[in-house]
C-alpha cells in the first residue's frame, strides 16, 4: 500500500498553489486553484483585505457565487445559470394533458 501525502489541515495552511482561505463550515481550506502571485481565489479574494477596493455581489441568477461589481453586465451574459434560449421545436406542456378534468374537447367525446 502507498502512503498518502500529509493533508494541509494537519500542518495548517493551504497546499500549495490553492486558496489560502479557511472554510470553517466545511473545517478545511478552500481547493480552489489561485492566480499566479495571489494568496486567495476569486471567490474568496474580499478576505484578502487588500487595497484593491474592487467590490464582489452575489449574482442575481444564482446567489451560491459572486461576481465583481463592476463585470456584473458581462457576467450576467455569459452565466452559466441564466435562461438559455427554447429550440424552435420546444412546446411549453406538450405532454402535460388536460388543465381540467371538465376540459374535454368535443372531438374526443
Amino acid at each position: 500500500m502507498a502512503a498518502s501525502a500529509p493533508t494541509p489541515h494537519g500542518t495548517g495552511f493551504a497546499a500549495e498553489g490553492r486558496c489560502g482561505y479557511y472554510v470553517e463550515k466545511k473545517k478545511r481550506f478552500c481547493r480552489m486553484v489561485v492566480a499566479a502571485g495571489k494568496r486567495f481565489c476569486g471567490e474568496h479574494a474580499g478576505a484578502a483585505e487588500e487595497e484593491n477596493a474592487r467590490k464582489r455581489i452575489l449574482c442575481p441568477l444564482d446567489p451560491k457565487h459572486t461576481v465583481y461589481e463592476d463585470q456584473l453586465a458581462k457576467h450576467l451574459k455569459k452565466c452559466n445559470s441564466r435562461e438559455k434560449p427554447k429550440p424552435d421545436f420546444f412546446i411549453q406542456d406538450i405532454n402535460a394533458g388536460l388543465k381540467d378534468e371538465t376540459e374535454i374537447p368535443e372531438q374526443l367525446v
